[in-house]
């Protein structure tokens, strides 16, 4: 009783006065020790250190630190606009997460790679550290170059904008509110080699030091800060798994490590992938090319590749049971009021044009209110028009990969019994909302498609990111894919022969892509190219085998061959027009064994031997 009588001190009520901000929207500036008091941040911290396993001192100057300046600076910033952890304190939660996984995933591994007894001994703790401060820092940069952050004082007068190369808000005299806001036409993916350039004001200098003892460890820890993780080696694979499950587990997805996660219906997790592709410009807008159109009240995008933009997020995000017919994934959102109906059907033919330019499209229709909340965040609206046309004027055409429709002429048109497809060729595939598709020449994307206008992938396992897509490769027949009496037959029950025929299964009905961004195939001069472990993974989640056996056992079966160095993995430089980037995988010289004897796609021209660029 006596302690509700007692009067409370000034320090008391000026923390208490700070709780209510002068301003709605505005945060608080906090201090590491508050940020990190939620009972759920202390449990991840117990975790980090158990991991870490360091004599008390040196976990306190090593790893607390890090962490309490890691939580300083991000305060409790959304770690993505519409898409993984966009609440309050997102960042935070999600760095300490990802921090956690990735220790969790290094005890499976031997660092340094390959090294002898005494040395991964010597080192072990080395390499333990680098994981815990590469995964820390890993998404450092987004509150950097993402968002724009005004500051406050107490009373809620505007500061200006914190500057955060001078160090964390917490520096900045008088200030105690901040805004977030994203930034406009922020550059994709720029927050990753930023996020180097202010790692000091995270990892302390007696971190870096640590690190920089090691020239394998400084090497990989380097080129994983700078985002460039395929150059990371074993770090960068496991600060990739680490970050995905965080992101799926966020999301709804499912994570190996089976932790009870939040089940999300299908519609909600297609309409956050859908927000995150047009937020991060995977689905570009408004020009020739592009996936879309907005009009003052509608968002017009091109069907089949949305859907299948929209698949390969999911997927990538974790998530099983995504519908590989696209018209599975227009029912759900037309159920849920999402689509524009088009009569009956969620499908839509219309000329779209611009200056100088025009198209007749499949298109769907999404009022812009059902994406974009907020005003300020909309896309411009589109200089040209999108005119529906009725149903007459879309019968005898057909659908290009990037949208773009055209009329062949009837010599042109191929019956399911013809042999591979020619250039130009159609093929018509069902299930696909009324969808006919044309397949392309071998020698590049459609005129009217500009290559770079093209999705981006989610960037995960080595896929084709930031670069220009290589050409895609033509489906089989029609027979091939809907006549194989093996189709549905069990897969094998070795792990090795299950890839195998998953592989070849999904090549004949399309459900795997080849030659294209999303792909984990690629024909090159030098036979097939299967993206390793990429591959292994998506055959992992569709199938529910552990991916690293299925790789080992594939592996046995002796088909890919070994690099000059004596290695399963090859590497190939992707160069496109503005960018390159590299890939890894296995060769496999015979293609038939992937495609069958009766179809060979063309080679992806952009695509090279490491060891020739």
């Amino acid at each position: 009783m006596l302690q509700f009588l007692r009067r409370k001190s000034p320090a008391t009520k000026q923390a208490e006065r700070r709780k209510i901000p002068p301003q709605d929207g505005l945060l608080p500036v906090l201090r590491a020790d508050d940020l990190l008091q939620p009972p759920h941040r202390q449990a991840l911290l117990r975790q980090i250190t158990s991991l870490l396993a360091l004599p008390t001192d040196c976990s306190s100057q090593y790893v607390v630190s890090a962490i309490e300046r890691y939580a300083a600076f991000v305060q409790e910033v959304p770690a993505s606009e519409v898409h993984h952890h966009s609440g309050r304190g997102g960042m935070l939660d999600h760095g300490l997460e990802v921090v956690l996984k990735a220790l969790q995933i290094r005890r499976g591994y031997v660092l340094p790679p390959g090294a002898e007894p005494e040395r991964l001994s010597h080192e072990a703790d080395a390499w333990s550290y680098g994981v815990f401060s590469a995964a820390l820092l890993h998404d450092v940069g987004k509150p950097v170059v993402d968002q724009e952050i005004v500051l406050y004082d107490a009373v809620g007068n505007r500061l200006g904008r914190w500057e955060p190369w001078h160090g964390p808000m917490t520096e900045r005299p008088g200030a105690r509110w901040y805004s977030v806001r994203y930034r406009r036409g922020r550059a994709h993916k720029l927050h990753e080699p930023v996020s180097s350039l202010v790692a000091h004001w995270v990892l302390p200098p007696e971190g870096m030091s640590w690190i920089a003892e090691h020239q394998e460890l400084l090497q990989a820890w380097i080129h994983a800060i700078h985002g460039r993780m395929e150059d990371a080696g074993a770090l960068g694979q496991i600060i990739l798994q680490a970050d995905r499950e965080s992101v799926a587990r966020n999301l709804g997805g499912e994570s190996p490590d089976r932790l009870p996660t939040p089940t999300k219906p299908l519609h909600e997790k297609l309409m956050t992938s859908l927000r995150h592709l047009l937020s991060s410009e995977g689905l570009p807008l408004n020009r020739n090319g592009a996936a879309g159109w907005r009009t003052e009240s509608d968002l017009w995008l091109v069907s089949k590749r949305a859907a299948d933009a929209l698949r390969a997020q999911l997927r990538e995000e974790g998530h099983s049971g995504i519908p590989s017919n696209n018209d599975r994934i227009f029912d759900t959102l037309q159920e849920h009021g999402v689509l524009t109906a088009n009569g009956d059907r969620a499908i839509w033919r219309a000329r779209v044009a611009g200056d100088g330019w025009s198209h007749e499209l499949t298109l769907i229709r999404l009022p812009v209110a059902r994406i974009w909340s907020d005003p300020d965040a909309m896309p411009m609206v589109f200089e040209g028009s999108v005119t529906p046309l009725g149903e007459a004027a879309a019968e005898g055409t057909t659908e290009s990969g990037d949208g773009a429709v055209s009329r062949p002429a009837p010599e042109e048109v191929a019956t399911p019994a013809a042999g591979p497809p020619t250039a130009r060729s159609v093929a018509i595939q069902p299930g696909q909302s009324g969808e006919v598709v044309e397949e392309h020449s071998p020698s590049g994307p459609p005129q009217s498609a500009d290559v770079d206008d093209l999705p981006l992938p989610p960037g995960l396992d080595g896929v084709l990111d930031e670069a220009t897509d290589g050409p895609t490769a033509e489906p089989p027949p029609q027979s091939m894919a809907s006549c194989d009496p093996g189709a549905d037959a069990p897969l094998p029950e070795d792990p090795g022969d299950a890839c195998l025929e998953w592989i070849r299964r999904g090549v004949a009905d399309g459900s795997l892509l080849v030659n294209t961004r999303e792909a984990r195939i690629h024909v090159v001069a030098e036979g097939v190219l299967l993206v390793s472990p990429g591959i292994f993974r998506d055959f992992a989640s569709a199938t529910g085998h552990a991916w690293n056996a299925a790789q080992k056992r594939f592996q046995r079966l002796q088909l890919h061959e070994k690099s000059p160095e004596g290695t399963n993995i090859h590497r190939y430089v992707v160069r496109g027009e503005r960018q390159t980037s590299r890939i890894n995988g296995l060769l496999i010289r015979d293609v038939s064994v992937v495609f069958g004897p009766d179809w060979t796609p063309s080679p992806n021209d952009h695509l090279t031997p490491a060891t020739e660029a």
